[in-house]
């Protein structure tokens, strides 16, 4: 049940989107699907009342907060609406990549998981060597 949890939740597509085929060599950019008009902020229902289905829909992260931002791309009239956690953007400023974590948190998450594996490593060691030689050194009765 939480692994279910968790996949539902790193999922990068919007809760509105329904049968979106991923675009090749294009990471995170979908097309030719359907919009659940139950699903869509007052913003986003009110660009789909006015411009339809997006031709084309693609996910970024805005700098520095990481949050979401999906641009609802309009191929023929040459329109991109922007979308940050579902409120609508004249300007945002995004990353391409996508992943929830900033570069600088990822580099800190990496070196902290090290620095814990050295430490339970060292813990392990300690504790299996006081098992296996315990009674060498004095440790049981």
């Amino acid at each position: 049940m939480i692994i279910l949890l968790l996949v539902a939740g790193c999922t990068p597509q919007a809760s509105y989107m329904r049968k979106w085929q991923p675009a090749e060599r294009i990471a995170n950019r979908w097309s030719g699907g359907t919009v659940r008009t139950d699903r869509l902020s007052e913003d986003e229902a009110a660009v789909f009342e006015e411009l339809g289905t997006p031709d084309v829909i693609r996910l970024y992260r805005q700098v520095p907060t990481r949050e979401r931002v999906y641009a609802w791309i309009y191929e023929e009239s040459n329109r991109v609406i922007w979308f940050v956690e579902g409120q609508r953007a004249d300007y945002v400023e995004v990353d391409k990549n996508t992943l929830p974590l900033s570069r600088a948190s990822r580099q800190t998450l990496r070196q902290k998981a090290f620095a814990g594996g050295i430490l339970v490593g060292t813990i392990g060691s300690l504790a299996t060597g006081f098992i296996l030689l315990g009674e060498d050194v004095g440790l049981k009765n």
